[in-house]
């Protein structure tokens, strides 16, 4: 009999430890399905979030403003009128265009030649304007829309020069100083096509014109639009070889690459500006 009840009670003692046992494996068991069901959840949020706005585009007509990157140093198409504290210009006009075209609010938002870039990947604006060139470099790491104007790279000179620089051989000199903005384009194609030349990074573009007035330098390199407004406001200067630049190339706009419904609505958008007639409108207002 005692026997018999020790192998009862040993069993008994076995059931419960099973049954202990596989309780905690279900609830294990279940604990680890429900781990994946509520990541699955969080992931579904998530991807409903990011549904909500397919584009930036969709993003920027739901905020009701787009924020516009500018340099404001880039006469004609970006100046920040330091009387009125406005952004003005080619670009400038264009973008209040597109604003309204998108049913939105125009914000210029300040940046940099040097630091264009970075603040577009850094998400500081949705757009990068102002005199902005069209160029493989750039479309490597963001992109650029359809061009919507020519331009070169020419010398702005001081009018008793006309005659003496006329080629890259006759700026590619030690004895010719130039003046140049950092971090763009111009300084790009100095660097490249005058390195024998005398040559100042000057940190506002603003100043370049003024200095080669004076004397202070005597080559400014620059678009053939900045060349020839400020040979037209100042008679000291010379915008030279307006009708065979240097270097020929293209203005755009420039957003963050992947996005193919906001880049392809800002084309259309360039295509109908070309079509009426607007960007004639703005450069015989900003250059003419």
């Amino acid at each position: 009999m005692k026997k018999w009840k020790s192998m009862l009670i040993a069993g008994t003692v076995a059931v419960s430890l099973a049954g202990t046992g596989l309780a905690a494996y279900v609830t294990a068991a279940g604990a680890q399905q429900a781990q994946p069901a509520a990541t699955v959840a969080d992931s579904a949020a998530k991807q409903e979030a990011k549904k909500k706005f397919e584009s930036r585009l969709d993003e920027i007509i739901a905020r009701g403003y787009i924020r516009i990157g500018t340099t404001g140093d880039y006469k004609p198409f970006t100046y920040l009128n330091p009387k009125t504290g406005q952004y003005e210009g080619y670009d400038i006009d264009a973008m209040k265009e597109f604003a309204k075209s998108l049913g939105v609010e125009a914000r210029f938002v300040q940046t940099s030649w040097p630091t264009l870039m970075n603040d577009l990947l850094a998400d500081k604006f949705d757009i990068a304007v102002g005199g902005v060139t069209r160029n493989t470099d750039r479309q490597k790491t963001a992109h650029l829309s359809e061009g919507y104007v020519q331009f070169g790279k020419v010398p702005l000179i001081r009018a008793e020069d006309k005659d003496k620089y006329k080629t890259i051989e006759d700026i590619n000199k030690p004895s010719v100083r130039i003046g140049v903005n950092p971090g763009g384009t111009n300084e790009t194609f100095v660097r490249e096509y005058l390195p024998n030349a005398n040559v100042t990074v000057v940190q506002n573009n603003l100043d370049i014109p003024g200095l080669v007035a004076n004397g202070t330098y005597d080559v400014m390199i620059t678009d053939t639009f900045e060349a020839i407004v400020y040979a037209k406001n100042d008679p000291r200067l010379y915008a030279a070889r307006v009708n065979d630049p240097f270097t020929k190339s293209e203005k755009a706009y420039m957003i963050r690459r992947g996005d193919f419904i906001f880049a392809s609505y800002l084309d259309v958008w360039l295509d109908e500006m070309k079509l009426q007639g607007k960007f004639d409108e703005l450069y015989k207002k900003w250059v003419e």
